[in-house]
């Protein structure tokens, strides 16, 4: 789906109607619980790219970190972590356990799409791994498009390359993420950014990085949608 425009999405929306808000949203911690997996699979890899893993019980505390931060904490070497990426990727590929999603998303995607506004998905996990969890969870029908793979820190250079390729309009355009990293992605593309606290990064580190918006609960995305449409 992701070679379609955003206005063939448009014509042809759900209720045959014209799009609203364009949502953009990052996938792990944001639309899929995939931490401990993701820890798993880090854990697991540690000894060959020569790194420290992280304990469970610190997963916690290491919600206050950036990613340089953890990079620091781990230990891992720089010129390593684009490898580590492409293998976490394909073990992300691979895994046996379907991603469950966060709390409260499938319910919230369906009434976003429901309402006409379009989403995406723009993330560092390969759209396979997304593309996935969309079937499984009965959603692939409500995103008009996924992009992903790139840098750890490439993602705001993602969302530019949609807003280009789509004809989106940055003002009628934000970015809902779970990391500090997507507030600066936004910015860096001209695109509003709203973080949500039930992911990655704490409730603290995020407030410190000044979304435009900060929500708690999965239900205040459409109130979100609905505040952005009478502006």
């Amino acid at each position: 789906m992701n070679s379609c425009s955003l206005m063939e999405v448009a014509k042809r929306g759900v209720l045959g109607k014209s799009t609203l808000t364009t949502f953009l949203f990052d996938f792990d911690g944001t639309l899929a619980d995939s931490l401990a997996t993701i820890v798993e699979i880090t854990n697991r890899l540690a000894p060959e790219f020569g790194y420290r893993p992280t304990p469970l019980d610190e997963v916690e505390a290491l919600k206050g970190f950036s990613t340089r931060q953890l990079i620091r904490y781990s230990g891992i070497p720089l010129l390593k972590i684009p490898a580590l990426l492409r293998r976490l990727r394909v073990e992300l590929k691979s895994y046996d356990l379907p991603i469950a999603p966060c709390a409260g998303m499938p319910a919230v995607i369906r009434q976003l799409h429901a309402q006409n506004h379009a989403l995406a998905v723009i993330t560092s996990n390969a759209p396979e791994v997304v593309h996935a969890f969309l079937a499984a969870n009965a959603l692939e029908h409500c995103f008009f498009g996924v992009d992903g793979g790139g840098t750890l820190f490439g993602k705001g250079r993602l969302i530019a390359k949609c807003l280009e390729r789509h004809q989106l309009v940055p003002v009628e355009t934000v970015y809902v993420g779970d990391e500090v990293r997507d507030i600066q992605a936004a910015r860096f593309a001209g695109i509003r950014p709203i973080s949500v606290t039930w992911g990655f990064n704490s409730r603290e580190a995020l407030a410190a990085a000044q979304p435009d918006w900060l929500v708690d609960e999965p239900d205040a995305l459409p109130a979100i949608a609905q505040s952005l449409f009478r502006q």
